[in-house]
Parts: structure tokens; sequence; C-alpha cells
């Protein structure tokens, strides 16, 4: 059983990782892909131009071939929209972070937010638009999040194991309960967020919202993001269980049938011995004609034979005495 245990649980945990590290890497595949596009974009002289008029045209053509990055925009270094893909008037971008984020020099930049177009849950990924080795402009893209959402939400492993997806400040990406999504809830004091966030590896135990116990796993994204999934404890293990209650089947059966046989064996040994000191206690007081009955081939057997010897001789010296007196 213990061997059993630990091959159960040590294969639970391998396939634990694998399931996490497979959809933690399509979610870094998807993003990867949205990525390069914008960068490829940022690199056209008709984005470097930051005219209005050649922007768009290229920003159409992007959303056209990628339908689900449904707005696709350019900033100047302040925030201001210099050009759309969705030819809706111009807005103010300043306030965003991942804009700021582009212009005090970084390289990439994200946000999960509520979108100001759609007006519902979008990641907004930005490069900079960069022209002889200087930061002219951003370029970003707000995208719906459904093709890696619906993977992630979808993923099932029996009635109650489910994955999600959070981002770096533990807001929902992609959740089973789309109102968790909509209203981008906070989970990260989640256990599993918090494991992924201290470089935990491997299996975490801890008490799920309904109070039952479970295990899950995670992983961190390029995009610090924690793809996660959880499972009851219960179900997870339900071989083990169904193990551990064979082996206390095994062990009661073996109870059973060890003491039934030192039941019957005791009786092979006591009865005989019983019958013999019978037998010798009738012969102690003069019974000579008591029959001792000899069929074991043992050490019973060999008792058995020297009680009869010793009746034997016992009648034979009673004789001699009796002859003796005559």
């Amino acid at each position: 059983f213990k061997q059993t245990s630990d091959r159960i649980v040590q294969d639970t945990t391998r396939f634990g990782s694998q399931i996490t590290n497979s959809l933690s890497q399509e979610v870094e595949q998807w993003i990867d892909k949205n990525v390069r596009v914008l960068k490829t974009l940022a690199q056209m002289p008709g984005i470097q131009s930051m005219n209005r008029f050649e922007q768009e045209i290229l920003l159409k053509a992007v959303h056209n071939e990628y339908p689900w990055m449904y707005l696709v925009f350019t900033t100047d270094l302040y925030g201001m929209n210099v050009a759309r893909n969705d030819d809706t008037d111009l807005k103010d971008y300043s306030d965003r972070q991942y804009v700021q984020d582009i212009t005090s020099g970084k390289n990439l930049a994200w946000q999960n937010l509520i979108g100001k177009t759609s007006k519902q849950p979008a990641l907004v990924i930005a490069v900079p638009i960069q022209k002889n080795g200087q930061t002219i402009g951003v370029m970003a893209a707000a995208m719906t999040r459904d093709a890696i959402s619906k993977r992630i939400a979808n993923w099932r492993q029996g009635d109650t194991g489910y994955a999600f997806l959070v981002d770096q400040d533990g807001k929902v990406v992609a959740h089973q309960v789309e109102e968790f999504v909509q209203e981008q809830r906070d989970l990260s004091q989640h256990p599993l967020v918090k494991a992924a966030n201290a470089n935990t590896n491997g299996m975490v135990e801890f008490i799920n919202d309904d109070g039952q116990e479970a295990i899950g796993f995670a992983a961190t994204t390029p995009l610090e993001w924690t793809l996660a999934i959880q499972q009851e404890k219960e179900e997870a293990f339900v071989i083990l269980k169904e193990s551990q209650m064979f082996a206390i089947m095994l062990m009661g059966a073996t109870f059973i049938i060890v003491v039934l046989i030192a039941y019957l064996a005791s009786r092979a040994i006591v009865t005989p011995i019983r019958k013999l000191t019978d037998a010798a206690n009738r012969i102690s007081v003069g019974e000579l004609g008591v029959e001792i009955e000899n069929k074991s081939k043992d050490e019973i057997g060999d008792l058995a034979e020297a009680i009869t010897r010793m009746q034997d001789s016992i009648r034979l010296s009673i004789e001699r005495l009796r002859r003796r007196r005559r």
C-alpha cells in the first residue's frame, strides 16, 4: 500500500505539472504571436511616419488579418491617439499604464483592463515605435481573450477540476465562472497564486472556497501571469482511496484466514495432547486397558507410542508381581 500510495502521488504530481505547463505554454505562444505582430508593424515606415492616414491603412490591414485585435492604434509620446483602425474619434490614453511604461523606456507593456471602446475585459499589449533608435510613439492593440480564455475556462478534470488564469496583479483573465472574468475578480490571495509568486514548484495542498481539501499546481508565464489548475483532493486521489480500501480488505481477509488457520492448527495439536493426557491420567490410577490412538507421524505420534510402551511396561510389571505372589 505504501508503494502504491507513493506511485499514485508521484503520477498525480507529474500529470498536474504537465497539464499546467502545457496550458501555460499555450498562453505564452498566444501572447508571443500577438507581440511579434505588433513589433513587426511598429517597424514599418508607414507607422514610423506618425502620419495618421498612412498608419490607418496598416492598422486596418492588421485588424482584418487578426480580428481578435478589435482595436489597433498608435499614440504619441504624450499618450494622445494618432491613428486607429475603427474610424472613431481619437482619444487620450495618457492615463493608461501601458502607455506610461512604453514612454518611460520599456520595450513591452501590457494591461488587463476594461476597454474604453468595448467596455469589456480586454488585454492591451503595447510596444514602442522607434526611429533611428529613438522612441517616437506607442504601438498598441486591444484584443479579446476569447481564444485563450475558452481553452482555459473549458478545461476540466473530473467534476471538481478546473483551470484559471490571472494577470500580474492577481486579476482574473480566464476562469470557469464568467462573472469573475467580467468583474476582474482579485485572486491575488489564492493559495496557488501565492505559491506561484513564491516560486513554489510541485503540488500545493489547500482548503478551497467550499471548505474542501484541494490540491493544485501553478506556473508563471513570461508576462508574470499565473496559470493554475485545482481539484478537490478526494476526487483527485480516488484511486488512492480505492487502493487503501483494497489494502484494508486484504489485511482483514488475511487476519481472518490467519486466525482460522491458527484455530484449526491449535485444535490439531491440542486435541491429541488432551487425549494423551487423559489416557496417561487413567493409566496412573490403574486403568491399564485404556486404548491409545496413534495416527500421527509427528512428535505427538512419538509421544503416543511412548505412553503405549509405558502402558505395556506397567502391565508386564504387574503380571510379574502377580506371578511371584503365587
